[in-house]
């Protein structure tokens, strides 16, 4: 198994679901797997310093020793972000949007190729589908200048399977060949079995299962087969 990136505990209640998770990531890709309310996208937000009624360790390897996260100031985590939902700036063009975060022309430019969005960088956001909003938010993600670690939260709600399909694989090798391992929360099979990701399985605030995708999720893989009407 690969050396450990990153450290992540995180402790407390949070509406109906009391979390207690404790985390050790390693895999360049880590899917957080389980039902609405299970706690998934909480701990990401507790992650960037969101959630501070929470109790939260946090640490990144640095060298031969470890950088408490938790620590540093929420604007200096070096963390790129995508939240649940299409977060967009309403008042600013598809391009602006995408370089909120500080990112430089050449790396604007490269987000808005790799989510299939140069032909209307110049748009204003109002206009755009909730897929197409969704998308800006993810190139906004990739185009953090720094980052060290991408927390994506239901990353495809509202983008169509062929486009989400040909943008997971197109982000999983954009992220490798960049270095920058990604933890993505979702409650779709499909999505993390397409990634071949580390899958952590989650239940009522709770670690339930961890490992590759089709192990993890052998019972929802038997179930669809069984929809699909596929032998074997």
């Amino acid at each position: 198994m690969a050396e450990a990136h990153h450290q992540l505990r995180v402790a407390g209640e949070r509406g109906a679901v009391r979390l207690d998770i404790a985390l050790e990531l390693s895999a360049q890709w880590t899917v957080i797997f389980g039902p609405s309310g299970s706690g998934k996208s909480s701990v990401l937000r507790a992650a960037c310093g969101l959630l501070p009624e929470l109790e939260v360790e946090f640490k990144r390897r640095a060298g031969d020793g470890w950088l408490d996260v938790a620590e540093v100031p929420v604007h200096r985590r070096q963390i790129a972000y995508a939240p649940q939902g299409a977060a967009v700036f309403p008042h600013l063009s598809v391009r602006e949007n995408v370089g909120f975060a500080g990112a430089a022309g050449t790396e604007v430019d490269d987000a808005l190729a790799l989510f299939v969005l140069g032909a209307m960088r110049e748009r204003s956001v109002k206009g755009l589908s909730g897929g197409e909003k969704q998308r800006v938010s993810l190139a906004r993600a990739f185009a953090v200048p720094g980052a060290r670690l991408m927390l994506l939260d239901e990353p495809f709600t509202g983008v169509d399977r062929r486009m989400r399909d040909d943008l997971l694989l197109r982000m999983r090798d954009r992220a490798e060949a960049e270095g920058v391992p990604v933890v993505s929360v979702t409650h779709d099979v499909e999505e993390a079995l397409l990634l071949d990701a580390d899958v952590v399985r989650m239940d009522a605030g709770r670690v339930a299962g961890r490992g590759a995708a089709r192990l993890v999720l052998a019972e929802e893989c038997a179930r669809m087969r069984r929809v699909l009407g596929v032998e074997g």
